[in-house]
């Protein structure tokens, strides 16, 4: 879904779903909805009361704390299904299930309901485990990117979870970012993660003055506004590593982990950052081309090389980017390749591969349909694979060592856990 919509998702909820994440709600005392109706007519009612609400505020004749209050309640339901949508796929159910397996009444309610069931459920009645689900399937979204980093810390450290401290903490993170523009005012979030015991640090602070175009009551207008400025931390206390997601450089992630030792943590730390081993994307050059794997002993039926990007070797020049199409007979992205630069020896020779994104087919299910995976990784050793379910994270990692991208001593410390589960 593109552009997300209110009624196309609700039309997947089931009405026992519906009924209980409506009247759970802080709009539910607005809605005029007879819940012993038809179940085939209870999504056109709640439709309708929508509908009639969202009228209302057009009509005029509110109040206005009362236009206020209810513009705000709409704002709510729209913005609680977008987030309930977000939240309706495997990898957080996966997280839901986690958080609660010592919560029966949760594991019963997700008996029979589909993730988008789910995600609403977990939303209205556990809505402080879903938001560490969100918040920690936010940071997973953005270790792929420029602004993470990994360091070494002493293991088994205690984080303060008073809050004078962790006020604290947020606003001398703020004022790092006084620099650019920030305002003063922060918030912080703590969060845990019950798989690995890690705990998460979601500092939000004020940024810059920014202006944006929007409607307000049909009219068109701007408004300044400030956009949050986010930074967080992951501290996992029995490897002794801390990830870090930070703005604005090197400088900065020091002084963010200086101040989280010196306020959260109680004493004055020295992280070591862990680099990024690299990945020899090269090796896909010749393993796609002329595949040797073996791959049924993890349900794989195929591996193909969606896309691919070519930089060339130790000069200045023009970088090649090639994309293949998804289906799983056609050529891939390195024969697109090959018959795009004609001379195969001259590709080889003064071309290195510095990005791709490979696709995994399955093998195919009863009905003959092969369920398929992608991630992208890159030479100096970023990836999409945490985006991935567990199980697919086993597949790919299993998939980068079969094609001799990376070793087993480069891989990540619980591999052997992950050829585990893949098999």
């Amino acid at each position: 879904m593109l552009v997300f919509n209110d009624r196309h998702f609700l039309r997947h909820i089931s009405m026992p779903t519906l009924r209980e994440f409506t009247q759970q709600h802080k709009i539910s005392p607005k809605l005029n909805i007879d819940w012993e109706a038809a179940a085939d007519t209870l999504h056109a009612l709640v439709g309708k009361e929508l509908d009639r609400l969202e009228e209302s505020l057009v009509q005029g004749g509110l109040e206005v704390e009362a236009r206020k209050d209810l513009e705000h309640d709409l704002m709510l339901w729209h913005d609680d299904l977008k987030r309930a949508h977000s939240m309706s796929n495997a990898q957080a159910v996966q997280e839901f299930r986690c958080i609660c397996a010592d919560d029966p009444l949760a594991l019963a309610a997700f008996d029979n309901r589909t993730e988008r069931e789910i995600a609403l459920w977990m939303l209205a009645f556990r809505d402080k485990a879903f938001r560490d689900a969100e918040l920690h399937l936010a940071f997973q979204a953005k270790t792929n990117g420029k602004f993470w980093k990994k360091h070494l810390i002493p293991a088994g450290l205690k984080l303060s979870r008073d809050r004078a401290q962790l006020e604290s903490f947020c606003e001398e993170v703020t004022k790092l970012y006084k620099k650019v523009g920030a305002g003063k005012s922060s918030h912080v979030e703590v969060s845990e993660r019950a798989k690995d015991n890690s705990v998460q640090v979601t500092i939000y602070v004020e940024g810059p003055v920014t202006a944006i175009a929007h409607f307000e009551q049909s009219n068109f207008t701007r408004v300044t506004t400030r956009i949050a400025l986010e930074t967080a931390l992951v501290y996992h206390p029995t490897q002794g590593i801390v990830e870090s997601i930070v703005r604005g450089g090197a400088k900065n992630h020091a002084a963010v982990l200086q101040l989280f030792g010196e306020h959260v943590l109680g004493q004055k730390i020295e992280p070591e950052e862990i680099e990024k081993k690299s990945f020899r994307l090269n090796a896909l050059r010749d393993g796609m081309f002329e595949p040797v794997v073996d791959w049924s002993a993890l349900g794989v039926e195929k591996v193909r090389l969606r896309r691919a990007r070519f930089k060339p070797i130790g000069r200045a020049g023009v970088a090649v980017q090639v994309e293949a199409t998804p289906e799983m007979d056609k050529p891939d992205a390195i024969q697109e390749a090959l018959a795009l630069l004609k001379v195969s020896s001259y590709f080889e020779a003064e071309y290195a591969m510095a990005s791709a994104t490979l696709i995994v087919y399955m093998k195919p299910d009863a009905k003959g349909k092969h369920a398929h995976f992608s991630f992208g990784v890159q030479s100096s050793g970023s990836s999409t694979i945490k985006n991935l379910s567990e199980r697919n994270q086993a597949i790919a990692q299993s998939v980068l060592k079969a094609l001799d991208v990376i070793e087993v001593e480069d891989a990540p410390g619980d591999f052997e856990a992950f050829e585990q589960m893949a098999a």
